[in-house]
């Protein structure tokens, strides 16, 4: 085992100061996006990669986009196969945090803006690494996992967190100087914890379908509260505002680059269930859960690729595949009572999401025409490019 250091370039040092400086003395924005722009950047917002020589990780391909956080309206990451970049005005200008092409970042979470932890490969082919920072991105130490390369991680804390393997689930309650298992359902294949005591879960049935099951002691019991029955279970993913307002994606089957899925909601902690979403395809087959006649609960054509969830009302959601060749839209406004699918599509073949309020959010798209960042200020019907790379391959 080591410990791993990211060389440090003066420019990179220079915003990470700049945006904790901002968070912590109330810099205003404008302040603070004309001191990290560069010497040739106009005053007006664009929407090229503003002057920056991003460097991609070797035989990754070009430069893209793979993970984006806002933690205000104003201050924002967006990272790659090599790089972070961060913004304190909204997107209008972008700097370099991180380029040396040594790590290619698959997911980030800050709690502030100086401290977060960030999933890394350190080789196109290696598993993910854990790693922390505590000066905005400029620079990290390793944090140790035993022989387990996390999928995914959620920290609720500085200390308290979780990783996520395809099988198991690990707590760290000391900022990852030590991890313990936490018992899950047999063939579990996602978790999401809303607090220390309450998670769910989705789980693949032996003979077929999903269940999915929460815990309020922390993994000590589990109780059943949906199930779905499904020709094919390759898993899904969670989302929620709280303990009792929580979404569930469902995978079906997929083929002819078409992927079926459903979506549910509860209000009510589980009492209640919605299929808010039910996508089948030719390809996929019939969607998880109750037979739905066609065309009747529709959502994003492709597969989903990530949802943001704001409060007890919105929530968002981006899907699409390799020959859709266009990140597709989805909205509820009024907690699922109601769906929208909107024609603000952007080019790319995936989309994530970080939404700050209920109507602005930003979206981090990688396409066979090059990556990019989006915003919106009206819920998703209009999309306004902030930041552009050329085509990846």
């Amino acid at each position: 085992m080591r410990r791993m250091m990211s060389t440090l370039t003066a420019a990179a040092l220079l915003v990470g100061t700049l945006l904790s400086g901002m968070a912590a003395s109330g810099t205003s924005a404008e302040a603070a996006a004309a001191s990290v722009g560069t010497a040739s950047a106009p005053a007006a917002c664009r929407t090229d990669d503003h002057g920056l020589k991003l460097v991609p990780m070797k035989d990754s391909g070009g430069a893209h986009l793979q993970s984006i956080q806002f933690l205000s309206a104003n201050i924002g990451r967006a990272a790659g196969n090599g790089f972070m970049i961060g913004t304190s005005d909204g997107g209008c200008h972008w700097q370099a945090i991180y380029n040396t092409g040594k790590l290619s970042f698959s997911q980030m979470q800050f709690l502030t803006n100086s401290v977060g932890y960030v999933l890394a490969r350190t080789g196109a082919e290696k598993q993910n690494t854990l790693l922390k920072t505590t000066n905005g991105g400029s620079s990290y130490t390793w944090i140790p996992t035993g022989q387990y390369g996390f999928d995914r991680i959620q920290f609720l804390s500085e200390n308290v967190g979780y990783g996520f393997t395809h099988q198991f689930t690990f707590k760290t309650t000391n900022g990852g100087k030590s991890w313990t298992k936490v018992t899950t359902p047999p063939n579990t294949r996602y978790v999401q914890f809303m607090s220390q005591d309450k998670a769910w879960a989705i789980i693949v049935k032996a003979t077929g379908g999903y269940e999915v099951m929460k815990t309020v002691d922390g993994g000590a019991t589990w109780a059943l509260s949906l199930t779905a029955k499904s020709e094919a279970n390759y898993g899904g993913a969670i989302y929620g505002a709280d303990s009792s307002d929580v979404w569930v994606i469902l995978y079906g089957g997929s083929g002819m680059s078409q992927t079926s899925y459903s979506a549910f909601h509860t209000t009510d902690a589980g009492a209640h269930w919605k299929q808010v979403i039910s996508n089948s395809s030719a390809g996929g087959g019939p969607a998880p859960g109750p037979d739905i006649p066609p065309g009747t609960l529709t959502g994003p054509a492709g597969k989903p690729t990530d949802m943001a969830v704001i409060g007890h009302s919105a929530a968002y959601m981006t899907a699409s595949s390799g020959a859709l060749e266009q990140v597709q839209f989805g909205r509820t406004l009024d907690g699922g009572k109601t769906w929208s699918n909107l024609p603000s599509g952007v080019p790319g073949f995936e989309g994530k999401l970080s939404f700050v309020s209920a109507a602005t959010g930003y979206m981090a798209v990688t396409g066979w025409m090059g990556s990019g960042v989006y915003k919106t200020t009206d819920n998703g019907t209009k999309w306004t490019k902030l930041f552009g790379l050329p085509d990846a391959n």
